[in-house]
Parts: structure tokens; C-alpha cells; sequence
């Protein structure tokens, strides 16, 4: 049974991806790593959480994919990321 002060809809796996944090034009603005995901959102830590944008591009290193995201919360060194785009299995 799902905990009731669990507000997450999909279940999130477990991962450690390098990547990108770009403006929605393709800027780079930071690096950070991606640590929990899943098909609507990830986990980023980083250490300029404050100058990433509240909509943005993650750009996955290694990889050709790209996540358009907004965030929906902020900590000291990481950020909740809500997927805009499609995002498959």
C-alpha cells in the first residue's frame, strides 16, 4: 500500500547520470547528476541549484536524449525536476 504523504504517481528507479542543465534555447548553464527518475520527473544534485532556470533542458551526457523540465522544489544541492515532454520506459 502506497503511503499517503507519497505524492509521486509513477515509481522511481534508481539511477547515477551525468548531464546538462540547459536554458530552453541550449545554453548550458550548469552540470549536475541525475540520481532518482522516473517517467514524470527526476532528482538532480548540484551545487549551483540556484542558478538553474525554472524551465529547462537536460541534456543526458553520453546519451542523445534530452528531458524539457520544470522544477517543483528546491534544497540546498538538489532539485525536483517535473518531465513537460513524453518520457518512455
Amino acid at each position: 500500500m502506497q503511503n499517503p504523504s507519497e505524492r509521486r504517481q509513477e515509481r522511481r528507479r534508481r539511477v547515477f547520470l551525468q548531464a546538462d542543465v540547459c536554458t530552453l534555447d541550449g545554453t548550458v548553464i550548469s552540470h549536475c547528476s541525475i540520481q532518482d527518475t522516473s517517467r514524470t520527473g527526476c532528482k538532480v544534485i548540484s551545487d549551483q541549484v540556484d542558478i538553474i532556470p525554472d524551465e529547462l533542458v537536460l541534456s543526458i551526457r553520453g546519451m542523445d536524449e534530452t528531458f524539457v523540465g520544470r522544477v517543483i522544489w528546491r534544497d540546498v544541492d538538489m532539485a525536483g525536476i517535473e518531465f513537460l515532454n513524453q518520457v518512455n520506459d
